[in-house]
């Protein structure tokens, strides 16, 4: 009989709770016994996880947001440290969400808790420095992208390659059609997908430019539908209002972007997450952002990356148009969904590189699986 393990994951947003959550399905099917509990959302906890706290429903972005649940967050981080100390896990298991984690490795490792972070914070990106904290006091990196690898290993820090989670989940659609029935969406028109994000501040930011956008689009082109999956963080009703006075053909699924997403002809989708999924279905697309004027000022301080979307990033050129803060307009996308619309050469070459892309990024490449990685550790903390 296997002795009880004790587990705890903190992920404190969205993806980083629906990656948390198939690590633990998949634990929890190899082990006789094991205790899981932390910090999450609604996906860690339907997967079994006892919740310390829910943050990842406040899905908090950029400077202002953080500010206006700053109490929440303390009170949540408040909360993690009394578990660590009446727990002591077997394993800490830290799910990307930096600005929390970081502030939390040094007390684990004081509790002579063994510490596993995956999803690396973007250090590549802003605040490298972070690296020095990383390596003081995290046992192992976890990364999801090639050139992370690379660079814990010039830093001396144990790292291994998982593959990133995104890959084995993207939803093949070799009918479309059947694809668009069964989702209730017409068969005969041109599918224009609209990913907004999955926030508050970034829907209020997003919509007025989509709805336009829609607008002008259908004033344009015969034929054009339109469709927004809504996140399961948000209500529809906030949603459909935007459309409340447009004459626009719009549908609205409740989820289910990725699927929404393969079988739609283009896609305009928020930086995060969902555009990589997007570029991993090989979709023509544009990546669009716009954050607070205080996020944005401070971004740009800071940022020392090229590109935002991380599709561009890893193959360091511009697979994918960005439109960004002042860029992100209706006349700017417009004109950039009309390309992805007609023009047959621009829309080979993308998806041309962006099949290069998914392949690298395939578990097929990487040195073992994430579950794999975390029962190698629960063993290591017994030794």
């Amino acid at each position: 009989m296997q002795a009880t393990k004790r587990l705890v994951i903190i992920a404190g947003e969205e993806s980083g709770d629906i990656h948390a959550a198939a690590l633990v399905r998949q634990l929890t099917s190899d082990y006789e016994s094991l205790e899981i509990s932390g910090i999450g959302g609604r996906h860690m906890e339907a997967a079994g996880v006892h919740l310390i706290s829910d943050l990842a429903r406040y899905g908090t972005t950029g400077l202002t947001e953080v500010v206006r649940h700053l109490r929440i967050i303390k009170k949540a981080f408040d909360a993690i440290k009394i578990h660590l100390s009446q727990s002591k896990p077997d394993l800490l298991v830290l799910v990307d969400f930096p600005g929390f984690n970081l502030r939390l490795v040094k007390f684990a490792k004081q509790l002579g808790i063994r510490i596993l972070y995956y999803i690396s914070p973007q250090i590549w990106a802003w605040k490298p420095n972070r690296i020095e904290i990383i390596r003081a006091y995290v046992d192992r990196m976890a990364v999801i992208l090639p050139f992370e690898k690379e660079i814990y290993q010039r830093a001396n820090i144990p790292v291994s390659f998982v593959g990133h989670p995104l890959v084995e989940k993207i939803p093949n659609c070799e009918d479309p059609s059947s694809a668009r029935k069964e989702l209730a969406l017409p068969t005969d028109k041109r599918l224009v997908a609209m990913l907004p994000g999955s926030r508050r501040n970034e829907i209020e930011r997003h919509m007025p430019i989509l709805v336009a956008t829609a607008e002008a689009l259908t004033k344009q082109m015969d034929n054009l539908h339109f469709v927004i999956p809504i996140a399961g963080t948000l209500s529809p009703e906030i949603i459909k209002n935007y459309f409340s006075q447009s004459n626009v053909k719009i549908s609205f699924v409740l989820g289910k972007a990725s699927e929404v997403a393969a079988c739609s002809d283009c896609v305009v989708v928020a930086s995060g997450t969902a555009s990589l999924e997007c570029a991993l279905l090989e979709k023509p697309m544009c990546i669009i952002y716009k954050g607070s004027l205080l996020s944005y000022i401070v971004a740009m301080k800071v940022i020392k990356v090229k590109y935002l979307g991380l599709c561009n990033l890893l193959k360091n050129e511009m697979i994918v148009p960005e439109l960004l803060q002042y860029d992100c307009n209706t006349t700017e996308l417009t004109r950039a969904l009309t390309e992805l619309l007609t023009d047959q050469e621009v829309i080979a070459r993308m998806q041309g590189r962006l099949k290069a892309l998914k392949l690298s990024l395939s578990s097929g490449q990487a040195d073992c699986t994430i579950a794999e990685l975390v029962k190698s550790e629960l063993q290591y903390a017994e030794e």
